[in-house]
């Protein structure tokens, strides 16, 4: 006897709406979250000598599986799949499987019959058409076995948010595979200046991770059709398990996707570099043709008391994490990329709209799989679903240990808000009465803005004032000082820049931040084409002085543990701020073997300020570090501040 059988029985009997009613709410009940729940191996599990399918569709109550003929013919064989404990349906085909073509075709018992990929398909024909079997070694590339991720903690963590065809689209990127995953991997490349671009460039930053943007299969771009308007940031998901085929240099053959996502992430781990996906896990982006929806349907997905699904993201049906499957499936896919593709962390898209629980049990898979594993989210809170004490959000960071939240707060301070057409400023647009929020952020937001949010370590902050949302900071002051002459935005800027290089917790900067990339303005440029989206590589030759700066800026972070310390009681004895008025911050750190002063003045004139007793060298201002040998002014009692900057001193005290 079987929980469904009384479902099954209704079938040709009662109508298909009354048949489907009752699917929706066996679906959403907790017995059947509770007695389908299944530990074993689903999808094609690939033996030299034959393949086993594993589907979990407990509401179906046929399935059976088409083995096509090759990869695009739209013949196919039918093998009747048989039905096992806990809802699943399993078959086997005898033979090397490799490079093999299926799908499942669903009947239920409301008389409907679906085609379906497979959920947790490894590899896919082109635009995702069919699931495909690899053999996993197939797609491994030379040395593969011996890859690794680079080993740090927390503390050491900088990240970079990029976009992989972004990052060489560009003709002045000067590689033989632009946008693509090799693109990324190669390295070597300059622009016509002879300066690095792409790889290389990242890797001699200062930054310890990229952040790259979905590499995920996704929905909204056709990977047959290669176009500079054909763009996408990928946040439709369609295949969790494997990767997007538009990067690829050859869409069509399944393994080529996967041997170069491989070769771009070893290639990054070579330089050092660490790798952190961005997942979206929180909706899909079309329900109606998405796996999970075809295989169980209604199961995965969370709806109102109306009937209608949630969509708290506003872009999809929200994913019900906090049931037993969704929540398994969630966490095979992360196990899957850390294991198969040595992913070094994941950002969350608005993991808000995922429940408290699953995030935990996401932090405590990383830990078994890898210490250094960064898991990192938006903690928007959304959606009208869960109760607020059970969100993944910012609120909730308490519960939530080794996860780091985006700071909005410390964004929003800095710059302003990006609301009414993005007119509001921050304390590096001249924005008054700032300092207390800026502040805090410096020493590690245990506060935000006044309240209590219970981070367990500074690192828990991700501090950040531009992201791949919204404009650039370059653009968003442009908005907010228009009126002012191009130069005085610039320091803006690098004030801003060194404000987040220099914070407690872990800096994060968007791509081209750092040489004042342009969206031309335009807010959200996630299907703009890639001509405005792509990284100007001779801009960034223009504004080199300014990568230089981050650069040192980094290297002074990396030299200097004050600036990345591990808890808030060590803070507050290294860290006095002697002054915070008049958009002038002052703060004094005590480092191992000096004191060091970084002075930011937000203001449009130079400040003659007061400094601690002593004497003191100046090691950075107007962005540009001194070396040793240039630092031979002394200063005793007062220095005069540069206007827009933020200057330096240092004071040897061993």
């Amino acid at each position: 006897m079987e929980l469904l059988d009384d479902l099954f029985a209704l079938s040709g009997i009662e109508s298909p709406q009354t048949i489907r009613e009752a699917m929706h709410n066996y679906a959403l009940s907790e017995e059947f979250d509770q007695t389908y729940a299944y530990g074993g191996a689903l999808g094609a599990v690939y033996h030299k000598r034959f393949t086993r399918f594993v589907l979990w569709a407990p509401l179906a109550q046929q399935v059976d599986l088409l083995v096509f003929k090759d990869l695009y013919s739209e013949l196919y064989d039918s093998y009747p799949m048989k039905r096992q404990k806990k809802g699943t349906y399993e078959a086997s085909i005898a033979g090397d499987c490799h490079n093999l073509a299926y799908s499942y075709r669903l009947y239920f018992p409301d008389g409907s019959c679906v085609y379906s990929q497979d959920p947790y398909a490894k590899a896919a024909t082109v635009n995702s058409g069919r699931s495909v079997v690899v053999n996993p070694t197939s797609a491994y590339p030379e040395a593969w076995e011996e890859d690794q991720g680079p080993k740090m903690d927390a503390s050491e963590v900088v990240i970079y948010e990029a976009n992989i065809r972004d990052l060489t689209a560009a003709p002045s990127s000067g590689v033989r595979f632009p946008g693509k995953y090799l693109g990324l991997a190669e390295s070597g490349t300059k622009t016509a200046q002879g300066l690095a671009t792409g790889l290389d460039y990242l890797a001699d930053l200062g930054i310890s991770h990229v952040q790259l943007m979905p590499f995920f299969d996704f929905a909204t771009v056709d990977e047959e059709r290669e176009s500079g308007r054909n763009y996408n940031w990928g946040y439709d998901p369609q295949n969790y398990f494997l990767p997007e085929g538009s990067y690829a240099s050859d869409p069509f053959t399944p393994v080529t996707r996967l041997i170069e996502t491989r070769q771009m992430i070893q290639a990054l781990h070579q330089k050092g570099l660490g790798v952190i996906m961005d997942v979206v896990f929180n909706h899909v982006y079309d329900e109606e043709s998405h796996p999970l929806m075809l295989t169980v349907p209604d199961y995965y997905l969370r709806f109102h008391e109306s009937g209608h699904p949630a969509n708290g993201s506003g872009v999809g049906s929200e994913l019900a994490t906090e049931r037993r499957m969704m929540r398994r499936y969630l966490l095979d896919a992360i196990r899957y990329w850390v294991e198969e593709y040595h992913v070094d962390g994941f950002r969350f898209d608005l993991m808000g709209l995922i429940d408290v629980e699953t995030m935990q049990a996401v932090r405590q898979l990383a830990d078994q799989l890898g210490p250094n594993i960064i898991i990192l989210g938006e903690g928007w809170n959304m959606g009208h679903c869960l109760a607020d004490q059970d969100k993944a959000c910012l609120e909730n960071a308490s519960q939530l240990e080794g996860i780091s939240f985006f700071n909005d707060r410390f964004r929003d301070a800095l710059r302003g808000n990006d609301f009414e057409e993005g007119h509001d400023t921050g304390f590096i647009s001249n924005k008054k009465h700032m300092e207390f929020q800026i502040v805090e952020n410096l020493k590690g937001s245990q506060t935000l803005n006044g309240e209590d949010y219970h981070f367990h370590a500074p690192q828990q902050l991700i501090q950040y004032c531009a992201v791949h949302d919204n404009w650039t900071l370059w653009d968003k002051l442009a908005i907010t000082r228009s009126h002012e002459v191009v130069g005085f935005r610039r320091r803006r800027q690098l004030l801003a820049n060194t404000l987040i290089a220099l914070t407690e917790g872990i800096p994060f900067f968007h791509s081209g931040q750092e040489f004042l990339r342009s969206k031309l303005n335009l807010r959200n440029t996630y299907n703009a084409p890639v001509e405005i989206n792509a990284l100007d590589w001779d801009k960034r030759d223009d504004e080199i002085e300014a990568v230089t700066y981050l650069k040192d800026l980094l290297d002074y972070r990396k030299k200097h543990e004050v600036f990345r310390l591990t808890s808030f009681a060590a803070i507050y004895d290294h860290l006095e701020i002697l002054r915070a008025d008049s958009q002038i911050i002052i703060a004094v750190y005590q480092a191992a073997d000096r004191q060091i002063l970084v002075a930011y003045n937000a203001s449009k004139y130079k400040q003659l300020v007061s400094l601690p007793e002593g004497t003191w060298k100046l090691r950075a201002s107007e962005g540009r570090f001194y070396t040793d040998e240039e630092m031979r002014e002394t200063y005793q009692e007062e220095a005069e501040l540069a206007f827009l900057a933020a200057t330096i001193f240092e004071q040897v005290t061993k």
